[in-house]
């Protein structure tokens, strides 16, 4: 695992830096690369044309990146979605969801999750529907939470499996089926943006009704993500970008919609995204999601020992196992500390991770500074994160900002 940074170009662009942000956006290795200039400088027709060879050659390639990605997650073919990212995938289900729901029913979430996975549900509210924060005593977030928070007007249970922000576990079978006793047709949704990338999700084994991921965070193009869901509630479902290839046919006075998956990708693919997140899903699996799961274990073991070295910090992600790693120093505002650290080569981030409302179980309005790790990433990394919050000195945050 050590000697993954040769297949990663930014690290031959960039000497000397050190890239701690993959809960942000994963780097991309040169396989990925290649396979999205390769598009551009081979094919570059458009995949709803398949008026030429080379077009057609292209259709194909795409409908082979759904099968392995469909193979990935261990899903049937037309339950795989393509769409811009797992922000999309989630408004397309949570549209969809929203319109069958009635006053007094409940939207299960929690106080940790990600804005692509809060906002569009609170727009549920407007019916009379109630959203649900599963919390401890403490508004924190966990599996028990969850279950205890299930009643029979639960309709929806809706949560980010491995937060972003504190690194939150949460265990999805348990979950399931603690739902399924309640009411078998609670509709079960995981944000698995930040899971899929080191852990196997099985999506059959598992009996959740959809997840959403995004290519990004998984060493691919960014613009691509993933709507996984049960085909029952697919087939259910209308877009909610409406144009080309989302219909069979049409009359003046009425549309027939395609079938899925057609009729959730309006409007010409991401074809070359689509293509390079087919190479990354085949370099993930060349090298081993639980050697990647195994290696940031070690990491995050690694990192948990070193940053109690640092005078005055504040450290939220003590006890997860994911490679989250979020800390603040005392009286220093995180987005000033994250900007000490970018004048030193190491690229963080700071602030609330998206994650609107951590206050309620972090009591802390500002956020923290994020460190992520993934699988190029290595000790030597940690070991300069660490030295540089060891030589920081009150006002070097402002470097550069005034």
């Amino acid at each position: 695992m050590t000697s993954l940074k040769k297949y990663f170009p930014w690290f031959i662009n960039n000497k000397g830096w050190v890239y701690l942000d993959s809960s942000a956006t994963a780097l991309k290795p040169k396989c990925v690369v290649d396979t999205v200039s390769e598009y551009y400088t081979k094919y570059n027709t458009n995949p709803h044309n398949t008026d030429s060879p080379i077009a057609n050659e292209l259709k194909k390639k795409l409908a082979n990146v759904r099968i392995s990605c469909a193979k990935f997650f261990n899903a049937e073919t037309n339950e795989i979605v393509f769409t811009s990212g797992a922000t999309e995938s989630m408004n397309i289900i949570t549209t969809n969801i929203i319109a069958t729901l009635k006053k007094e029913d409940e939207v299960v979430v929690s106080y940790g999750e990600h804005s692509s996975n809060l906002l569009p549900w609170m727009q549920s509210e407007s019916k009379g529907v109630k959203l649900v924060f599963a919390k401890d005593e403490n508004n924190f977030p966990t599996t028990n939470a969850f279950v205890k928070a299930i009643t029979g007007k639960t309709k929806v249970i809706s949560f980010a499996s491995s937060g972003n922000l504190v690194g939150q576990t949460i265990d999805i079978a348990k979950i399931v089926k603690a739902a399924r006793k309640v009411n078998k047709d609670i509709i079960v949704i995981i944000d698995a943006t930040q899971f899929v990338p080191a852990q196997k999700l099985d999506f059959k084994k598992l009996d959740i009704d959809f997840f959403v991921c995004s290519a990004h965070k998984m060493c691919g193009p960014s613009g691509v993500g993933v709507l996984c869901g049960k085909a029952k509630h697919l087939n259910n479902m209308h877009p909610i970008k409406f144009g080309g290839g989302t219909v069979s046919t049409v009359t003046a006075a009425k549309i027939n919609w395609a079938p899925i998956p057609d009729r959730l990708e309006g409007g010409t693919p991401n074809t070359e995204g689509i293509l390079g997140f087919g190479s990354a899903l085949a370099f993930l699996s060349k090298i081993g999601l639980n050697n990647i799961y195994q290696h940031e274990l070690e990491l995050k073991k690694y990192f948990d020992k070193r940053i109690k070295e640092v005078k005055n910090i504040e450290y939220a992600s003590a006890g997860s196992d994911l490679p989250v790693c979020s800390f603040n120093i005392t009286g220093v505002n995180p987005q000033d500390l994250s900007n000490y650290l970018g004048n030193k080569k190491i690229i963080v981030r700071g602030g609330m991770a998206c994650v609107k409302l951590q206050e309620k179980f972090t009591h802390n309005k500002t956020g923290y500074v994020r460190a992520s790790m993934y699988l190029y990433n290595d000790k030597a990394d940690i070991d300069v994160l660490i030295n540089a919050l060891k030589q920081y000195k009150k006002g070097k945050e402002l470097v550069g900002i005034i």
